[in-house]
């Protein structure tokens, strides 16, 4: 077998060899290299009896076949590991916007009150077990110091003194211009229990010795508010202040009743209310109030202030008459 070396052109010998198509010298071409020659390679299959020129061929391992083919399983994993952070990302920022109030990034109102004020349950729906959202109370001074005992002011109530006054038929709001007017001529109890939801807050009227309650429903003039008013008479201005605190709806101990009447009294209770009260030495004037226009809002009664103080300025007008 001829090395096979590559040709050179036509009739031009290859280096330090004989010219292409010339018999190849005794021997054969296991000559040693001549110089500027190529030495010959291995031969495949060594008969000669000297060692193969250069050693024997060295061994290779046999080919291990084709590559084994990429298992699929670690893309799957990264894919559940990635689809996973993804939820929690999702998740978290949802918590998130929950949080701080929405997706556009206000933050929802709270309910808040001054120091002398405290903040209830929402109100529960018809069957006069509704309670205030927002509850604010005084008590009584020493302007109302003639009316400290019911020995000292004896005289019971009637409704025609208590709503003698034009201002507590129609009592108008400095804040923001809406008259609340009254709805029919007003009701009186000699039942003081009978005027209140919660065993607990009929019993403390029993200990407070009420022998009246007065109460009347206001309309605002705008048809956007209704109010409730309640007037009791108590045994002197020690009960009021205690009262004032059996109404807070933190106590859990109940709240008046609201009187009915015709639309929209109905309605109250149907949005957040908020209630104004205040001790007047043996007597307490409650003013209630809450929208019946549909507007629920998000700030748990605390707008109501301004309607349920005005409601309850119309209650209490008598009492300057009478010290």
């Amino acid at each position: 077998m001829s090395y096979p070396y590559p040709p050179m052109g036509p009739g031009q010998p290859p280096p330090g060899g004989q010219p292409w198509g010339a018999p190849p010298p005794q021997g054969g071409y296991g000559t040693p290299p001549q110089p500027g020659g190529y030495p010959p390679p291995p031969m495949q299959g060594w008969q000669g009896p000297e060692p193969m020129p250069g050693g024997p061929p060295p061994m290779y391992p046999p080919p291990l076949g084709p590559p084994p083919k990429k298992s699929s399983a670690g893309v799957i994993a990264l894919v559940i590991v990635g689809a996973l952070v993804l939820v929690g990302v999702s998740l978290g920022g949802a918590y998130y916007l929950a949080a701080s109030g929405g997706d556009d990034g206000t933050p929802r109102s709270t309910p808040s009150a001054a120091a002398s004020s405290s903040t209830g349950g929402a109100p529960a729906s018809g069957g006069g077990q509704n309670k205030p959202a927002n509850y604010n109370s005084m008590k009584s001074w020493s302007l109302w110091d003639s009316l400290n005992t019911a020995s000292q002011d004896s005289k019971p109530m009637t409704l025609g003194e208590v709503f003698a006054d034009a201002e507590a038929k129609a009592y108008k709001d400095t804040s923001d211009g809406t008259t609340f007017n009254i709805q029919g001529t007003g009701r009186l109890d000699t039942d003081c229990g009978g005027t209140v939801s919660g065993p607990a807050l009929k019993t403390a009227l029993q200990g407070y010795g009420c022998t009246q309650v007065i109460r009347a429903a206001y309309v605002s003039d705008d048809q956007h508010w209704v109010g409730q008013l309640a007037i009791f008479n108590l045994k002197d201005v020690t009960s009021a202040n205690a009262f004032l605190d059996d109404l807070d709806p933190k106590s859990g101990k109940g709240f008046f009743l609201p009187v009915t009447g015709a639309s929209p009294v109905g309605k109250f209770g149907s949005a957040p209310t908020g209630a104004e009260s205040g001790s007047y030495g043996h007597f307490v004037v409650v003013g209630w109030a809450g929208r019946v226009d549909g507007v629920q809002g998000d700030r748990y009664g605390i707008d109501t202030i301004s309607p349920s103080s005005a409601v309850q300025q119309a209650g209490k007008q008598f009492l300057f008459h009478r010290h």
